[in-house]
């Protein structure tokens, strides 16, 4: 079909166009490379919303750059914005790669994500993104992995593996050895 429509356009075999007809570049590397120099990672952000603009989708490359961004950046923002979650953002990242170009994230996004996770002490959350990566068949980092493990048995160790709601005892007339608990 490809080679029908650009003979019928009268185009080079290989190029690519959008539904309306325009070429699609896929000329990500220069976004790339301005991604990685970004301060703020909205600065990053606004980078894939001219990839789109200029008609040159993202790709995984560009989308991990981007995670990668997030991690590494000095915040969101020049000005403190509230609320910054860097998770948040990178979620945010992978549901529009899924979503609206089907790209499943690797190994490699989800890294970038763990590694987040560790740096903000939040090992149930770690646990949660090592098992999503099983389920995708995906192999997480063994080091990130024993990481998660520690920041959980330090947890443990100093009383705060559950939190403070949690530790709640039962209420009045809560037999807990009669729901095997």
């Amino acid at each position: 079909r490809d080679s029908i429509n650009a003979e019928y356009m009268g185009v080079a075999a290989g190029q690519k166009y959008d539904i309306f007809g325009y070429e699609v570049s896929s000329e990500t590397a220069p976004f790339i490379a301005l991604i990685k120099k970004t301060e703020y990672y909205d600065d990053a952000g606004d980078l894939i919303v001219e990839m789109n603009l200029k008609n040159t989708p993202p790709d995984l490359a560009t989308y991990n750059a981007l995670l990668e961004r997030i991690l590494g950046a000095k915040s969101k923002q020049s000005t403190p914005v509230t609320g910054e979650d860097r998770f948040c953002a990178m979620m945010d990242v992978l549901e529009e790669m899924d979503h609206r170009y089907d790209i499943k994230p690797d190994t490699e996004s989800w890294t970038y994500v763990l590694k987040e996770l560790i740096s903000s002490g939040d090992f149930r959350l770690a646990h949660v993104a090592i098992e999503g990566m099983k389920a995708q068949k995906l192999t997480p980092p063994a080091d990130l992995v024993s990481a998660v493990d520690d920041l959980a048995a330090k947890a443990k160790a100093s009383g705060n593996d559950f939190p403070a709601a949690s530790r709640r005892p039962p209420p009045e007339g809560f037999e807990i050895k009669q729901w095997g608990l």
